[in-house]
């Protein structure tokens, strides 16, 4: 009677882990993207200063200039990181935070 009740409280534990799984990956993955934008967001601030300062200095306008440049790439990371899942697959293009994570948890389940 007890390896009854021993098999059946690990088939309750696993799975009570296989519906809170999805939830805690949920949560990891979004702490991931909140920890990459935040050091996205200190880096840029810093590029898009010099950027700003060099286009002032060689008076610099328009999509050329390297402050637009620096907005642009923003614009792409903001689409890579996809920190609230607002970018479909076909809106992030190339790898993208998502697919990354896709290759790791794939390489760790073989």
């Amino acid at each position: 009677m007890d390896n009854d009740t021993s098999l059946e409280t690990s088939l309750q534990e696993r799975e009570a882990m296989q519906r809170l799984w999805p939830q805690l990956r949920k949560f990891g993955v979004f702490q991931l993207k909140l920890y990459i934008d935040a050091f996205r967001d200190f880096l840029l601030s810093a590029v898009s200063l010099g950027a700003f300062i060099i286009d002032l200095i060689q008076q610099n306008e328009g999509p050329d200039s390297y402050f637009e440049k620096v907005l642009r790439f923003g614009q792409k990371t903001e689409r890579a990181i996809n920190l609230f899942n607002q970018f479909d697959a076909q809106e992030r293009g190339g790898r993208s935070v998502d697919s990354i994570i896709d290759d790791v948890e794939e390489r760790f389940r073989r």
